[in-house]
């Protein structure tokens, strides 16, 4: 037997509860859950393009320098320093190619390319090489001129740090981009 309220009107039925978050059976791909994308760090492409004009403006430079790099040489050696001139030929070479290096490096990290901070650091790794082996010669050349050794080592031991130095601090911004924002570069 059923019970009736007269006239009344009928309850609304309201359920409670959570509802299954996963539905029994095979669905296939959309058993998946949604994955959800947020945007691209915009530090590649902030770092990239600095990096292209540094490139750019140091390259320009440094095609200067090679090109005054056999009047150095000449100059040197009329007021007696003796110099390396097949060694200053080769750093002034690698002054303009590092700079075009880094200036791709740079479109390839505002593109989200990993392989361009890669290849940044890698340039500025040669570019310290370069230089440390630069800094000895100049020293040994200092040490010479002044008779001293050891204002030659200590000359030496000043511009090897500062090489040093100055490659770590420009190693750190080539790969900020890796170290703020990996998951943004491809």
């Amino acid at each position: 037997m059923e019970e009736n309220d007269g006239d009344a009107a009928p309850e609304e039925t309201t359920l409670s509860g959570t509802p299954n978050a996963a539905p029994g059976g095979d669905q296939g791909a959309f058993s998946q859950p949604a994955v959800m994308v947020g945007p691209k760090s915009s530090l590649p492409k902030i770092m990239g393009i600095l990096m292209m004009v540094w490139g750019v403006l140091a390259g320009l430079i440094a095609l200067l320098s090679l090109a005054g790099t056999g009047d150095t040489i000449t100059s040197l050696e009329e007021i007696g320093i003796e110099t390396n001139s097949i060694f200053m030929w080769v750093q002034a070479v690698i002054g303009v190619g590092v700079p075009i290096a880094i200036a791709y490096a740079g479109n390839q990290v505002r593109n989200y390319q990993r392989s361009g901070v890669m290849l940044g650091l890698y340039a500025i790794g040669a570019q310290l090489v370069v230089s440390l082996i630069g800094t000895v010669l100049i020293a040994d050349a200092m040490a010479e001129m002044a008779g001293d050794s050891a204002m030659g080592a200590a000359a030496g031991s000043i511009g090897a740090f500062f090489q040093v130095f100055c490659a770590a601090i420009c190693g750190l911004l080539v790969a900020l981009p890796i170290l703020a924002s990996a998951d943004s570069l491809e």
